[in-house]
């Protein structure tokens, strides 16, 4: 019997009904949250608005509901059993390990392709805010600056700069869309009514090179992956947890025994602190949907009406300073400053988010840990997404035909969609492996992570067969080679 006074005791804040002291244990999903809303919240939802308009605002809610689900459940799971999800997956019937190693093997090979996104956005803002150097240039300097501070380890300033800018940005964007006096009845049609519009003809015409042959459901696909993050994001969130040390995350796995008071105590300590990440993932996705939104309804207003997109890389961020500059004129250093401060807080947090999913993986394969230190692996996962990051930027400049949008479509479809949905349908698994009846997610939750499973899995067919019949090929290669790798580490 393991006593109650074992456990980190729940702090008054997680056993009131006062919402507004839920914000205390806001910690974790802040940290995704920031990490995505530049590509995911700034940018993907100003080019969904300059092109759709209202029609694709139900995109937003439906995103962040399905990362949510997948999120919270594996995050419960943490709390309840002190068992990473990659820890769990790794007994998934075929070779053991096989799924870890698929999923990892995903993240690190798209993990570079990602951060170029963050890093030419960062060099494209910082390129229009000084007179000299292109993208490319700022990029580079960027990138060292990040790996300077990753080394004297003296970003708490930055973030809370960073922080406060970007709290001034987002009441000013807010401020903005009541000016504008949006239609709010389309605003309320596009967020309840799914609809999948064509693309306008003044796009084709006007953005030939970028659009011609890329489809609107591969744009929607690499929209949905950014809004609330890819699934690396959720294996960097949960392993969060255990800094938080909320109920067992940082006690390590529960044996059967304790897990079996728990289950028979439904006043249990533990079962307390599950609450702490309902907030904190419902905060979190209720941040994403705002600002998406926003973003969206200014831009279906501003942009749209001058047939604009953000599709050239040099000025993907470069229109949305309208939507702050209508206000006055004096805001644009404020949107320049917030956005180069975001995106280099997510240039800096990208390689560290790396590091914790490097080394969350290094738990299941004791080998690694034997021979590479938890140091060691964090400096080759920072050096791996910096670099690889950039070197893929440079390449770009070398292929006209390719921006920065379509390096991100790979990722988008692998690492985001189809790896979400693998892990919705393992967080129900796992769930029903090792946790006793009543420790495990209630049957709408598991229903839930089965639709939203199952929705992953059809928006990443749809965008592979949009993208590149080759996809049918290789993820299944990618599935067989990871079970037959596995079969060999044991």
């Amino acid at each position: 019997m393991v006593e109650h006074s074992k456990y980190p005791s729940p702090p008054r804040p997680l056993l009131t009904r006062n919402p507004l002291l839920w914000f205390s244990f806001f910690g974790p999903g802040a940290v995704i949250a920031s990490l995505t809303v530049g590509s995911g919240e700034l940018l993907f939802p100003s080019r969904m608005g300059a092109i759709f308009g209202y029609r694709l605002l139900w995109i937003f809610p439906l995103a962040a509901f399905l990362k949510w689900i997948l999120a919270y459940s594996s995050a419960r799971h943490m709390i309840l059993s002190g068992a990473h999800p990659l820890e769990r997956w790794k007994e998934v019937p075929g070779p053991r390990g096989w799924l870890p190693l698929f999923f990892f093997s995903i993240f690190f090979i798209c993990n570079p392709f990602w951060a170029s996104l963050q890093t030419g956005l960062l060099g494209g803002i910082t390129a229009s805010i000084f007179p000299h150097g292109d993208m490319y240039f700022w990029a580079t300097v960027c990138v060292i600056g990040s790996l300077v501070l990753l080394v004297i380890g003296n970003y708490r300033f930055l973030e809370r700069a960073q922080m406060m800018i970007l709290g001034v940005m987002l009441v000013c964007i807010l401020v903005a869309v009541f000016y504008v006096q949006p239609p709010w009845w389309q605003v309320l049609k596009g967020l309840l009514l799914p609809q999948i519009p064509e693309y306008p003809g003044w796009v084709l015409d006007k953005y030939h090179e970028n659009f011609s042959g890329r489809s609107q459901w591969l744009e929607l696909t690499v929209a949905i992956s950014v809004i609330g993050g890819a699934a690396g994001d959720y294996i960097f969130y949960v392993s969060m947890l255990r800094e938080k040390q909320w109920g067992r995350s940082s006690m390590g796995i529960a044996g059967d025994e304790e897990l079996t008071v728990i289950d028979k105590d439904p006043h249990h300590v533990v079962r307390i602190w599950v609450r702490a990440a309902m907030i904190d993932t419902v905060l979190s996705m209720m941040m994403v949907i705002v600002i998406a939104t926003s973003f969206c309804v200014l831009s279906s207003i501003i942009l749209l009406p001058q047939q604009i997109v953000p599709a050239k890389d040099s000025e993907l961020l470069l229109h949305q300073s309208q939507f702050l500059t209508q206000l006055s004129p004096a805001l644009l250093p404020v949107y320049q400053l917030a956005v180069f401060l975001a995106f280099f807080g997510n240039v800096y947090g990208g390689p560290e988010m790396a590091s914790g999913v490097f080394n969350e993986y290094s738990r299941v394969v004791p080998g690694i840990q034997r021979r590479w230190s938890a140091n060691r692996i964090r400096w080759f996962a920072i050096v791996w997404t910096l670099f690889g990051g950039l070197a893929i930027v440079w390449i770009t400049r070398a292929l006209p035909g390719v921006g920065l949008v379509e390096v991100a479509t790979f990722p988008a479809i692998y690492a985001s969609i189809l790896l979400c949905g693998f892990y919705c349908f393992a967080n129900t698994w796992a769930d029903r492996r090792f946790l006793p009846q009543s420790l495990r997610m209630p049957r709408f939750m598991m229903v839930f992570n089965i639709l939203a499973g199952l929705i992953f899995a059809v928006i990443g067919v749809k965008a592979m067969w949009d993208h590149t019949y080759w996809h049918f090929i290789v993820l299944p290669v990618w599935i067989l080679a990871s079970m037959w790798i596995a079969s060999k580490l044991r």
